[in-house]
């Protein structure tokens, strides 16, 4: 069965404080949900509850004046950053960007599952460079789990995936795209949440440990683009905004290559040069999608 998501760490007080409240759009709520209160006690984000303003009613012409007023409902919000928990999931808004809509995670989603049935199967490049290709199981360490995107694949060619996700933000979009996802068997049987820095993660579980940590160790760090452009994904330029590029790349790849069974599998844009080592090793092979490449590295 899937394992509950879990915590491993404390979040990090830096991600507090930075202009994220939780929303509660409820019109017949009147106390926060309980989601949104373990949410707000886990990351102490606070939460904003709708409000009410009163208004006299304005008279029609010619009327006697209408000394009843009315309560007009209104978010009393004005954070940047706001996770706002809404008919359709957990969703994710920046206030200053109202054209980019709700940032969402959704396993059960129109394009997803398009690509689950005609994205090609273990024959997609993803699939063939974390070697599924033949095995009956897998096991899998996402370090960078972002939207899930990814992840959701290899759990859709047979992989047993464990998400990392050091963001407080973007666990909880995971997290609750998971409880939605309960009644997808596939997802629900081979996809977990872990909410850890990914290096902690490797560094704790690996202590004294002679076993390889999973069969495949992937990353998928967070890079600057070249330039702003609408081509990048909303989702991609929101969480640059909010998180910044990964700049510990270097040292999770290094660990992660003392610790995989059979392979590292690292996801770069097509443009950019392999992660440098101070080993001076290059990955054992490449598999190139239409803007990707994924260099792998295979453990003799």
């Amino acid at each position: 069965m899937r394992k509950e998501s879990t915590s491993e760490a404390p979040q990090n007080d830096k991600n507090k404080g930075i202009g994220i409240v939780i929303l509660v759009e409820d019109k017949d709520r009147i106390e926060p949900s309980e989601d949104a209160k373990a949410l707000s006690t886990e990351t102490g984000f606070p939460i904003v509850t709708q409000a009410a303003v009163t208004r006299a009613t304005s008279p029609k012409k010619g009327a006697k004046r209408d000394k009843r007023t009315t309560t007009t409902p209104f978010l009393s919000a004005d954070a940047l950053w706001q996770l706002v928990y809404t008919a359709e999931g957990l969703s994710l808004r920046l206030s200053n960007e109202p054209s980019w809509g709700d940032i969402r995670v959704d396993f059960a989603s129109a394009a997803l599952n398009y690509r689950k049935l005609h994205g090609g199967g273990r024959n997609e490049a993803i699939a063939k460079a974390i070697g599924i290709k033949g095995k009956t199981s897998l096991s899998v360490i996402d370090c960078t789990a972002g939207m899930g995107n990814d992840s959701f694949v290899m759990a859709s060619v047979g992989a047993e995936v464990t998400m990392l996700e050091r963001s407080p933000v973007i666990a909880a979009l995971l997290e609750d795209a998971l409880k939605r996802a309960q009644d997808i068997p596939e997802l629900a049987e081979r996809l977990s949440l872990v909410k850890s820095d990914a290096y902690d993660y490797i560094a704790k579980h690996t202590s004294g440990a002679e076993k390889a940590l999973a069969d495949v160790i992937y990353l998928d760090p967070m890079f600057p683009h070249k330039k702003k452009s609408a081509l990048v994904k909303k989702e991609m330029r929101a969480f640059q905004q909010l998180l910044g590029a990964d700049m510990d790349s270097t040292e999770l790849l290094e660990l992660a290559l003392k610790h995989a069974g059979s392979r590292v599998v690292v996801k770069r844009p097509s443009y950019a040069e392999p992660i440098a080592l101070q080993s001076g090793r290059k990955p054992d092979t490449e598999i190139t999608s239409k803007k990707h490449r994924f260099d792998v590295y295979i453990q003799h």
